[in-house]
């Protein structure tokens, strides 16, 4: 979705993550995520270079503070992808951000996407599954819910936020 969304508006930028857990297939160092150690992921958060970060699933997963003072240097929307752990103290330390909560359809879908992807075992799934059913019992949290039933209006849906947040007199100044 992210990256529809970024071929219909070359001007977001995307916070790149870094994380501990290993690369999937396809995946590239500096493109996907910055993959690191985790002893390189607590030097990162000791040193107080990121803005969040949160461990998920057995890995650590964070939003670099470079990234956020990029865009704000280039006066630009910096778009994230974050779990509810993470969007959760991104609001506590980025009071600005605007958050985003993007829904399966139905729980039927969610399950038969993660089949669909390979990318993890039986157990990685059923595990994945269990921290879907708390996100979206947070859902709450977040200022807009996005359904991402159909790939082109949950991106148009999405742009319709960030064009309408970009307006507020608030963020004008």
């Amino acid at each position: 979705m992210i990256r529809k969304l970024r071929q219909k508006h070359p001007e977001y930028l995307y916070s790149i993550s870094t994380t501990t857990r290993g690369k999937r297939a396809g995946e590239r160092n500096g493109t996907h995520y910055n993959f690191v150690t985790t002893a390189q992921f607590q030097r990162l958060v000791k040193s107080g270079r990121l803005v969040e970060w949160a461990s998920v699933h057995d890995q650590f997963y964070g939003t670099p503070k470079a990234n956020i003072a990029r865009a704000n240097r280039l006066k630009r929307v910096m778009l994230f992808d974050l779990d509810v752990q993470g969007a959760a103290t991104m609001r506590k330390n980025v009071p600005s951000v605007v958050t985003i909560f993007i829904m399966p359809p139905s729980w039927e879908v969610l399950k038969k996407r993660l089949e669909g992807r390979r990318s993890e075992t039986i157990a990685q799934r059923r595990r994945r599954l269990r921290t879907a059913r708390e996100e979206l019992r947070r859902k709450h949290e977040y200022e807009y819910w996005v359904v991402n039933d159909h790939l082109e209006q949950c991106v148009e849906d999405c742009a319709v936020i960030i064009r309408a947040e970009s307006l507020k007199s608030d963020r004008r100044s």
